[in-house]
């Protein structure tokens, strides 16, 4: 049940959807008489809104916050036992279209996994991820990505793939059910945690609450430090806008339902993880 609400609601803060969507029965609106003041009044309400978001960065303040929570570490200095990557970097339909492996989102996850199989033979390198759809469709991140590294000569011994989790909460519960069954010994040791920084927050807290001992290591930051009002990108608002409201509203369920372990995890002070 969870999983389909998550999906429902996914659906409904998608901005950019919602706000094409609205745009178009505006439109329709305006084409009858009756309803064509009505309209008039949602496309001012409408614009007003998307402009305002826009000079008005309000989603890049909100992505800047999540994306600062966690500091990449210095790897030199980490003692860890492998490193787990999140899916949500391959595109399911072009590959269910076509065939073929298309990354459209994230590709810093992908680039830091095999940065870190390179650079870390001996220790596991694991990648979870099936379809985050709410009707199966036969496709797997995990497993297109084994593939395809297969094919390309660039799959190494010590990756490793979990090709079921739908979302974060199961990338914590499966990735640490393949641990404690290939890797008993390494099961309470540091992992690197590899994903998105604005995702990393809502990650962190789900394997800590799955009772992981993770080390974040965010990759694909999009916001700058400053915060830059005037901007005209108005689709880069919206798209801006609807990543940050996924994640708060995300981290919002997952407390709520206890699948994450703070409401906004962070750091942990100095000594607390060994």
């Amino acid at each position: 049940m969870f999983y389909f609400l998550s999906k429902t609601l996914h659906i409904l803060i998608d901005t950019a959807f919602m706000h094409s969507l609205a745009l178009l029965l505006l439109f329709i609106l305006m084409l009858a008489r009756r309803t064509r003041k009505f309209a008039l009044s949602g496309l001012i309400v409408v614009t007003g809104g998307s402009l305002l978001i826009t000079v008005i960065p309000v989603g890049s303040i909100l992505l800047h916050t999540l994306e600062t929570r966690f500091e990449k570490p210095d790897l030199a200095q980490a003692n860890f036992a492998g490193a787990i990557t999140l899916d949500g970097s391959i595109n399911p339909y072009s590959y269910l279209e076509h065939g073929e492996m298309h990354v459209d989102a994230s590709p810093d996850r992908l680039f830091a996994m095999l940065r870190f199989a390179s650079l870390y033979p001996d220790k596991p390198i694991l990648f979870t991820g099936g379809y985050g759809g709410l009707v199966s469709r036969g496709f797997s991140e995990a497993s297109v990505l084994e593939s395809w590294l297969s094919d390309s000569g660039m799959e190494t011994p010590n990756m490793h793939f979990e090709p079921n989790a739908r979302n974060t909460h199961e990338n914590a519960l499966k990735s640490r059910e393949l641990i404690y069954r290939d890797w008993p010994h390494l099961a309470h040791k540091p992992w690197i945690l590899i994903t998105s920084a604005s995702h990393m927050p809502r990650a962190v807290g789900a394997f800590r609450q799955a009772g992981m001992n993770v080390i974040a290591y965010p990759v694909d930051k999009i916001t700058k430090d400053g915060v830059h009002l005037a901007s005209l990108n108005v689709s880069d608002a919206i798209k801006k806008m609807g990543r940050a409201l996924r994640e708060w509203v995300g981290l919002t369920a997952y407390y709520w339902t206890g699948r994450t372990d703070a409401w906004f995890p962070g750091p942990h002070k100095a000594g607390a993880e060994k």
